[in-house]
């Protein structure tokens, strides 16, 4: 591929570094000349840095982990940004390589996310398994790898990171499930046929504001549908306990047409518990279990071939070789134990079992109510109070601000 111009390769590093349109204006008006700005200059060096390096004879700065699946960012030359980290939790900043690769450095989870510690290894670990199980089932997740950093202005301090490259293209935006899915923020179960509903009259409105044609419309609407429906049943197997709609988002690309992001959040998989609170799951009407959402899509044409050929021959350790091949990261025999009895055992082999009964409701029904434990029914109960009490508040600070 031909090396890019300086001024295509400043403006794109500038779009990866988060720089507002209003700057990029003014960079690009600085270097045809037509406006001359040192200030942009100055403000921009890091990226004129960059372009430098890219330039250079010696250029050879691709960021690929090593063997152990480790990224040592003291072997490249980068700089950080941290303008593109709106409505991330978990993002600390973002490193921009001078082959213009961006990189998302997260931290893993601590005490400050609230997670019980006898979780936290388990949480942490996610980001590098999950992905691997996303994978087996045709669901696009994206992958993490350790990064280190030696910085020499504190004494050597090692400085370790969770990095997952960038998942957005040229010119491509995110939307959060949350800026288009509006409700109550304070309830707990979110609504599935609401969340498909909702999304599937915001991608016709964004095709027809941008007079996309009806075929590219149809397969975006069919594809959405599809993958949302399929993230959801994952995420129950893989026992997220945080399914907000902060979670999930769909892509613009650079010639506006929609597709579903890849997962992108892992620490609360597993059964990962948080101290004092309950996070927000995904219900079909009021219920929650994973047999009433496969029965429920399994009138959907494609959904049991989806299940029978690859759901049903889910693989954990398949996975965790994959994992250990590709990070590097190394599970424990109790936590391999731990994620064998919270995803396989409790969780699929409930898919495994609707599969055996022939999706037969009436017996599926009759085992889940055998099986359901006393501490299951009274956190359900639980989480019906509470949304019906935050509806009440809801509508009426709503209707204080109606008048």
């Amino acid at each position: 591929m031909p090396k890019l111009s300086k001024k295509e390769y400043i403006i794109k590093a500038a779009k990866l570094y988060g720089l507002a349109d209003i700057e990029i204006e003014g960079l690009k008006n600085h270097l045809d000349g037509t406006m001359p700005n040192d200030f942009i200059e100055r403000r921009c060096a890091a990226l004129f840095r960059l372009y430098e390096i890219y330039n250079s004879t010696e250029y050879n700065e691709r960021i690929d982990p090593d063997a152990d699946g480790l990224i040592t960012l003291n072997d490249y030359a980068f700089e950080v940004s941290k303008r593109r980290l709106s409505g991330s939790k978990i993002g600390k900043f973002w490193i921009l390589s001078s082959n213009l690769e961006a990189y998302l450095a997260t931290v893993p989870a601590n005490m400050s996310y609230e997670v019980e510690s006898q979780y936290l290894n388990v949480s942490e670990k996610n980001n590098f398994l999950i992905p691997q199980l996303a994978k087996q089932i045709g669901i696009d997740a994206t992958i993490y790898y350790k990064g280190e950093y030696t910085n020499e202005e504190r004494n050597g301090e090692v400085e370790k990171f969770h990095l997952t490259r960038n998942l957005l293209k040229d010119n491509e935006t995110l939307i959060r499930g949350s800026s288009f899915v509006k409700c109550n923020p304070n309830r707990l179960m979110l609504d599935l046929d609401k969340i498909l509903e909702t999304t599937d009259k915001y991608v016709k409105k964004h095709y027809k504001k941008y007079k996309l044609p009806q075929e590219d419309l149809e397969k975006a609407r069919q594809e959405i549908r599809q993958g949302l429906i399929k993230q959801t049943i994952f995420n129950k197997i893989v026992f997220n306990e945080n399914e907000s709609n902060e979670k999930w988002g769909l892509i613009v690309g650079e010639d506006k047409r929609l597709r579903l992001a890849p997962l992108f959040s892992y620490d609360f998989c597993a059964n990962v518990k948080t101290i004092g609170k309950m996070q927000h799951r995904v219900v079909d009407g009021n219920k929650e279990y994973i047999e009433d959402f496969i029965l429920r899509y399994s009138k959907e044409p494609w959904f049991k071939e989806w299940i029978e050929s690859t759901v049903l021959d889910l693989d954990l350790d398949k996975a965790i070789a994959d994992m250990e091949r590709k990070t590097g990261v190394v599970l424990t025999d109790q936590e391999r134990e731990y994620y064998n009895f919270a995803i396989m055992e409790k969780m699929h082999s409930k898919v495994v079992n609707v599969s055996d009964l022939n999706y037969d409701e009436q017996l599926v029904v009759q085992e889940k109510k055998k099986n359901l434990t006393m501490g299951e029914r009274l956190s359900r109960v639980r989480k019906i109070v509470h949304d019906k009490k935050e509806d009440i508040k809801f509508f009426i600070s709503r209707d204080r601000d109606d008048r």
